[in-house]
């Protein structure tokens, strides 16, 4: 951004605040109040306060996965705690929340709030806007869509997905439908890519019955394997295992942590393994080799429920651990170690996340080879191995789903020839292959990669997108490369971006909208249903909307009206659409809105119930000869998703496009490995930075480095440095940390919110920002065949930066 682009849009957003009740709101909900403010039985029983309820947004844009309780007096949002009889993390009766969590309540007085639409009058880039109406903005996104769609067909439309938002999933999804266009742009690079990847490996019939391992399993595990997650910091108040190990350990279970950097449950395993970032498959490959050639592994299951065993038995002979230690940076005896440990300790299970299957070249061969190591031990659909949870009694509140009008799709003749989803032939960068999009693939149906779809605005391959829809998301920060993304969004005809910050691809919006956010709608609810009964939760409006936000909802009801699809959302009513699904529960929309959550004891004696143990003929029902695909058939030799190669067979390591034992020669002079966390604790992403209470305790943008590397080059503790990579340089602040590789380098990406109160500000996207995906290659034929998941590693040399901080 412009400086001049800078200051014109602080002082719209401050000008505009004093023009009535924002600033006063933003004063009264300083930290100083909200310390101060009461809260509690004395004020909820003498009328001074009331009790809201909302669903927890701190993890994302309309999450419904945490229950909160929130307080509220003067009509100020003042404190917030766990619903405790919703059954947050370890179970009802909690009340915890997590970081994140607790600052809920500045989420709607923040200073960088979108108060009111605005249009663009500048240049793309300098950030210039003026304010108007919601029928003008509205007039002029409807206008400017019906346009390109009449001339360049309704798929040059597409949205961007932030991650999983139940907007995006549901309404935005429907709103594509109707229009004709394919293209929601998820981000792959969460979730989805490891779950796909142990979809075709091991079976599931749709998305979310694919599992490693449930945290109800793991009571009966003898050994527990955590391979890439982040339990400390990514859904850390939602029931997971990461507060309950240390009990199952006193209990006799084994820890191995395998990870580069070792956070809080790392320092408590058994084994820690500090495997360089995006070289994890290098790992399981080595793995796999010892426990065949040591003969440890299960010979009736993969004589019975294999397929292909002795083609993988072929394959791993050339990965041994002398072969993967220079890549992994694990010493060969180690690797032994873990590799007899899964060979021989049962029932094992194993929980694997976000760093090894969503943000790797190679994503889909790492998880591949991860679930044949669980498999080919014996250690799947047992008791304590990788399995579903408990099975819990059917819910006692039963809703409608949410239509969204999938078969609107339009199937060409070319969807047709190839058997493909209808609409497939139209996506213009298909995040997994167009042969593989269905209802069976996502929740929510056809999808293009973020990234990707973006680029197709600069190369106009195989179309260009005319117009983009950037909802609660800032694509200069949730993707690879923002240089280049900036240059796309300077090009594309129309961008169009809702939400309740300022980010910085606002500054290239032709129209911006306000959005409200979950504490000033009552557009969401919940079933939640749990072995002591089944609750609904909506979200009941916690404040009055401040300035002319909408509800993301609504925007859709609006502008479909506006489209001429008004018809087929509600003529614009949304509390109809919630009326519709409601409907089974014979609970009204008001009496619901009225209460905030409803539950529903269960007193028929029913109880969860064991999954179904070793019901293999089941479990393995969608796969080729219904066995796990250690040689995959089902993926093997058919089209990427470029469609300029086929998808192997088996698990072949790629690693990162820059590593230190691939390419020596940029290790030369590029000596440490860089990588960044995908979730952290303390903020959503490149979200509420800009809130006291969390900003406060990771005021500057960090990297973690080993104190003997950073000594090396002359850096001390909290000092700026300049971290170079082949793409880009970024600065960060040096964090000393023992527990990390001399050579590995981990920072956390997003860091354009500033924090007024705390006078700290926000940083830039460009060299010479702090923005991590800067870094990063971003040639799309680098990127996971089947998944198009996209590494996050790369080679870099540092320097004590001596810019200053300006």
């Amino acid at each position: 951004m412009t400086e001049k682009g800078k200051l014109t849009r602080r002082a719209f957003l401050q000008g505009t605040a004093a023009l009535g009740a924002m600033a006063a709101l933003a004063g009264c909900a300083s930290q100083e109040t909200l310390e101060k403010a009461p809260a509690g039985s004395a004020g909820v029983e003498s009328g001074d306060v009331q009790v809201r309820h909302a669903w927890c947004q701190m993890c994302g844009p309309a999450k419904t996965i945490c229950s909160t309780l929130c307080y509220v007096k003067d009509g100020k949002f003042v404190n917030v705690e766990g619903n405790p009889e919703a059954g947050n993390n370890w179970g009802v009766g909690s009340k915890s929340l997590c970081s994140k969590a607790n600052a809920a309540m500045q989420v709607p007085y923040s200073p960088l709030r979108i108060l009111y639409p605005m249009k663009r009058t500048g240049e793309k880039g300098e950030g210039k806007f003026e304010r108007c109406t919601w029928d003008e903005a509205l007039d002029i996104v409807a206008t400017n869509l019906k346009e390109l769609s009449e001339k360049y067909g309704p798929e040059c439309y597409a949205a961007l997905s932030p991650q999983e938002f139940a907007v995006q999933g549901t309404i935005a999804q429907r709103f594509l439908n109707v229009h004709g266009s394919p293209n929601y742009m998820h981000s792959a690079i969460c979730m989805t890519q490891r779950t796909w990847a142990a979809q075709v490996t091991v079976g599931g019939k749709n998305l979310t019955s694919v599992t490693p391992i449930a945290p109800g399993e793991m009571n009966k595990t003898k050994l527990y394997v955590s391979w890439g997650q982040n339990l400390e910091n990514s859904a850390c108040n939602q029931g997971g295992p990461f507060n309950r190990i240390e009990n199952w350990q006193k209990n006799g279970m084994k820890l191995i942590d395998i990870r580069p950097m070792m956070d809080p449950l790392a320092s408590k395993a058994d084994v820690w393994v500090p495997v360089r970032p995006g070289t994890d498959c290098a790992l399981a490959l080595a793995i796999l080799h010892v426990i065949i050639d040591e003969d440890m592994y299960d010979h009736d299951f993969c004589a019975n429920w294999v397929n292909g065993f002795d083609k993988l038995v072929e394959h791993v002979k050339q990965f041994p651990p002398s072969w993967a230690s220079p890549i992994t940076g694990v010493p060969e005896e180690q690797i032994y170690q873990v590799a007899r440990m899964m060979g021989t300790v049962k029932p094992m299970g194993i929980g694997f996340g976000n760093g090894v299957g969503d943000q790797a070249s190679d994503g889909t061969a790492t998880i591949q080879a991860i679930c044949s190591i669980e498999a080919i031990t014996g250690n799947m659909g047992i008791p304590g191995g990788g399995n579903k949870g408990k099975v819990l009694p059917p819910p006692l509140i039963k809703t409608n789903p949410f239509d969204r009008l999938s078969d609107r799709q339009v199937e060409t003749e070319e969807d047709k020839a190839n058997g493909w989803s209808p609409g497939s032939s139209k996506l213009v960068a298909p995040e997994i292959p167009r042969w593989y999009q269905g209802p069976h693939s996502w929740h929510c149906g056809l999808t293009s990669a973020y990234f990707k779809g973006i680029m197709s605005i600069l190369t106009e391959e195989p179309y260009p997108i005319r117009f983009l829809l950037a909802q609660s998301t800032n694509p200069l920060s949730a993707t690879r490369q923002p240089k280049k993304v900036a240059e796309a969004l300077k090009k594309i005809d129309f961008f169009l971006v809702m939400d309740t910050t300022w980010n910085t691809s606002c500054d290239y919006a032709d129209v911006v909208l306000p959005a409200l956010t979950n504490y000033e709608t009552s557009d969401q609810f919940r079933v939640k249903n749990m072995a002591n009964g089944t609750g609904i939760g909506i979200n009941q409006g916690v404040i009055e909307p401040i300035g002319e936000g909408r509800s993301d909802w609504r925007f859709y009801c609006d502008l479909a009206v506006k489209m001429g699809y008004g018809e087929d959302f509600w003529n614009g009513d949304f509390d109809q659409n919630l009326r519709d699904q409601l409907e089974p529960s014979g609970i009204s929309l008001e009496e619901l809105r009225e209460k905030g959550w409803i539950f529903v004891e269960r007193t028929d004696g029913a109880k969860p119930s064991d999954p179904p143990y070793r019901d293999y003929a089941n479990m393995f029902a969608t796969l080729p000869n219904n066995k796990v695909q250690c040689y995959n058939e089902l993926i093997g030799g058919k089209p990427d998703t470029l469609d300029k190669g086929t998808v192997p067979y088996l698990p072949e390591y790629r690693g990162p496009v820059e590593n230190i034992a691939g390419t020596p020669d940029i290790a030369a002079e590029f000596p440490l490995v860089f990588s960044d966390v995908h979730a952290y604790r303390l903020c959503n992403h490149g979200y509420y930075c800009d809130l006291p209470y969390v900003r406060e305790l990771q005021k500057y943008p960090w990297c973690k480095i080993n104190p003997a590397t950073a000594k090396k080059y002359g850096i001390a503790d909290g000092d700026w440095m300049k971290i170079e990579s082949p793409h880009g340089w970024i600065r960060l602040t040096a964090e000393y940390f023992e527990g990390i590789a001399p050579d590995v380098l981990m920072a956390k990406r997003g860091w354009w919110q500033s924090c007024e109160e705390l006078g700290l500000e926000g940083y830039g996207f460009l060299d010479g920002g702090c923005e991590a995906n800067a870094l990063y290659d971003a040639t799309p034929e680098n990127f996971d065949p089947f998944t198009s998941s996209m590494g996050k590693q790369t080679l870099v040399k540092i320097s004590k930066y001596e810019g200053g901080n300006e």
